[in-house]
């Protein structure tokens, strides 16, 4: 029982931010407030008035912070199964507590606090994020604390790191959790322990509760910390078929109560509502009918439009048709898988590709395409540094998966910038390994480097969020 005990309070005191981090800890809060501040005052008016709605509508139409859904926004005012089941199975549970606390203040004094109220998990994670990015590049790279403090600030200049900490979503919530995964692997690694089975399994079922995708890099860090011992009988039923089978299982279940009724009410809706169009527009005069023409050619160009963006899918089914095949790789590499997550376009700033955005943007001078190549070229430097390492190995397992799953299969690959926060993190931890192998002068010179890039990534980035986020919006209900 003491050791169970131990166990748990060891991983609780993950959470105690020691001494040389409260500072630079505390100044990081602030920052992060004074963000989430901003937004919140922002859409204030717009989303605390009394009696406003239907939600989704005005959720759906005002909320545009790229291609980001307002889907917590819309659970927390109104509790359902707002996210896809499948893709996250847990993440509707886990906002359910706080649509219950919403209720009682929204009894209470009238007003919707939804945007209070996810502010508050949304900041704590954003924090959290800082605390073990600085962790790892400090006891698991083992950096001094001026370079380990220099590499987190540099990773949360980065355009999409910097929006993370104002999402209304679960990417910021996912960021954490993988930081943690790493840190405590890394840690692993290091003193050369086990990966424990109710480790993968209890960090599984929290990290792909809220994306199934996390849930195959806790799987992959099981690998790397216990390498042939994963394949363990023991370890392989408790710590990965049976909390997936379960998982699995949780979501079918979560399908058919919650979902697929609704699904078939819609369904059944629509063809009655089709019936009535069709019964209307049989007695439309030649001039009626001529104007509705006109507005349903309109409409398919929109969706035809929208379709292009999203690309042709390999198959029209099931995952398959989140899939993608037409959009360009190559395009997407330099302007949005490098480029908008580290450097904000200012065109079309923060719009979203599936309703004003373009797919591509491309940047207003040829300076923004220098610093995307000089932090590339800092982090293949890192990684002929790091090449031995096991932990770095690990990062890329990571990164690797979410590559193959955004550019091989095509999976968001239209707006593969707002899925940073789950693997941009390799970016810095590979610069580490250059911070760590250099001396001397080559040592000074990736420090200058790194803080000439954050410097300007702090500002460009920041000016541009900030500029925008002082812009009140006007409501239209």
């Amino acid at each position: 029982m003491n050791t169970h005990f131990s166990l748990f309070t060891s991983h609780f005191s993950l959470f105690k931010i020691k001494p040389e981090e409260r500072m630079q800890a505390g100044v990081v809060l602030l920052v992060i407030i004074l963000l989430n501040g901003l937004f919140i005052w922002r859409m204030n008016d717009l989303f605390m008035q009394e009696g406003f709605g239907p939600y989704w509508k005005v959720f759906e139409r005002e909320l545009h912070l790229s291609g980001y859904d307002p889907l917590t926004y819309l659970g927390v005012t109104d509790w359902d199964t707002v996210y896809n089941v499948y893709r996250h199975p847990l993440l509707a549970f886990m906002i359910w507590p706080i649509w219950l606390l919403n209720q009682g203040l929204t009894a209470l004094f009238g007003v919707n606090c939804v945007q209070y109220l996810v502010a508050i998990p949304v900041i704590a994670a954003s924090l959290y994020s800082y605390i073990f990015i600085y962790r790892i590049h400090r006891e698991v790279i083992q950096l001094g604390r001026y370079d380990a403090t220099l590499l987190s600030a540099f990773y949360f200049s980065f355009a999409y790191i910097m929006l993370s900490v104002i999402v209304p979503d679960h990417f910021t919530i996912s960021m954490f959790l993988l930081l943690i995964t790493l840190y405590i692997s890394g840690r692993c690694i290091q003193k050369g322990r086990e990966f424990k089975w109710w480790q993968s399994a209890l960090l599984f079922f929290i990290t792909a509760g809220v994306t199934l995708s996390n849930g195959v890099k806790t799987f992959l860090s099981g690998f790397f910390v216990n390498l042939r011992d994963f394949f363990r009988v023991k370890y392989l039923l408790m710590g990965v078929i049976l909390p997936a089978a379960f998982l699995w299982g949780v979501a079918v279940w979560e399908y058919r109560s919650f979902v697929l009724p609704k699904e078939l009410a819609r369904q059944e809706a629509k063809v009655a509502k089709q019936k009535r169009i069709e019964e209307q527009v049989a007695q439309m005069t030649p001039e009626e009918k001529a104007k509705y023409d006109a507005r349903q050619q309109r409409r398919e160009a929109r969706l035809k439009a929208q379709a292009e963006k999203s690309g042709t899918p390999m198959k029209d089914y099931g995952f398959w048709k989140w899939t993608d095949i037409t959009t360009s790789r190559t395009e997407t590499i330099y302007e949005n898988l490098f480029g908008e997550t580290i450097q904000f376009h200012r065109e079309h700033f923060l719009e979203d590709t599936l309703v004003f955005r373009p797919v591509f943007v491309k940047y207003d001078w040829l300076w923004s395409y220098v610093v995307e190549g000089i932090i590339l070229l800092l982090a293949t430097i890192g990684l002929f540094c790091g090449w031995r390492s096991r932990f770095l190995w690990l990062n890329l397992s990571y990164f690797g998966f979410d590559m193959f799953i955004h550019l091989i299969l095509g999976f968001g690959i239209n707006e593969i910038f707002i899925m940073a926060p789950h693997w941009l993190f390799v970016v810095p931890f590979a610069i580490a390994y250059a911070f760590k192998r250099s001396h001397g002068g080559r040592h000074q010179l990736l420090q200058l480097s790194v803080l000439a890039l954050t410097a300007y990534l702090l500002v460009y980035n920041g000016y541009l969020l900030i500029d925008f986020l002082q812009s009140p919006i006007r409501a239209v209900l």
